[in-house]
């Protein structure tokens, strides 16, 4: 028999006591466990959204739902070096800079390891001291850094930061790894829309190089691609930056 979901009450949010047919995990969650995962769906719909808001109402969204978490940042690494995406909150960007400078950090070593890095108890911390040291000056008691895998070629992390030690529960943990799939999807999916719009972007303009060297030359199109690709291994160059510069310019030498 189907399951039966009830409308939600009317605050927007779910009650356990309203689901029936669901594993004995899904119907033992109390209220609040909810309440938490009804605001994460609804904070990582952004309406319209391109990347950068998208990752941005993830740390946003983050923080406010992730019992504990005070702050929190998504970070990519390229070529081993950090770079940051999103933040929320004062610590993140100063803590980001300082792994940038320093090339250490649970930031760095979360992404390029691909692993879960908590730090329980900032004041004991010793594999990253000066980390340690400006986190404890910033307020920075615990934290919690959860790996992004995107493709074998973009990894990164989700970090947490709070202002208590030991402020993350393993309910915390789990919503954090929710949002750190999200964040990572996200990416995946931006980086994919991004090459599909310049796959098209370098078929049109090698369509309109095609059309020019078409009626300049009176040759089928078939003619015109064999043009371009001779000139492209002549001169070293790619056939979309010969199509640009003759749809752009008229001018182009072809062999």
């Amino acid at each position: 028999m189907a399951s039966v979901v009830e409308p939600a009450s009317s605050d927007g949010e779910f009650s356990a006591g309203r689901l029936s047919g669901l594993p004995i995990e899904l119907a033992d969650l109390s209220d609040n466990a909810w309440s938490c995962l009804d605001q994460l769906a609804r904070g990582l719909r952004v309406d319209e959204a391109d990347r950068q808001s998208t990752l941005d109402a993830i740390v946003a969204s983050a923080t406010a739902t992730v019992s504990g978490a005070q702050a929190a940042g998504i970070n990519l690494l390229d070529k081993r070096k950090l770079v940051p995406q999103a933040v929320h909150g004062d610590a993140p960007p100063v803590l980001d800079s300082l792994q940038q400078r320093t090339g250490s950090g649970p930031c760095i070593d979360a992404s390029r390891d691909q692993q879960t890095i908590e730090i329980a108890h900032m004041r004991e911390e010793d594999r990253w001291p000066r980390f340690a040291d400006r986190a404890i000056e910033l307020g920075v008691l615990s934290m919690l850094c959860l790996p992004l895998w995107i493709d074998d070629r973009t990894l990164g992390s989700l970090s947490l930061y709070a202002g208590d030690p030991g402020a993350f529960d393993d309910t915390a943990r789990n919503l954090a790894q929710l949002f750190a799939t999200h964040a990572a999807l996200a990416i995946g999916d931006a980086q994919r829309t991004t090459r599909l719009r310049q796959a098209m972007a370098n078929r049109d303009v090698i369509g309109q190089a095609k059309g020019i060297l078409m009626e300049r030359h009176r040759i089928t199109a078939d003619e015109a691609h064999d043009l371009l690709v001779r000139a492209s291994k002549q001169t070293n160059r790619k056939v979309v930056d010969l199509a640009q510069d003759l749809a752009a310019t008229g001018q182009v030498v072809i062999p």
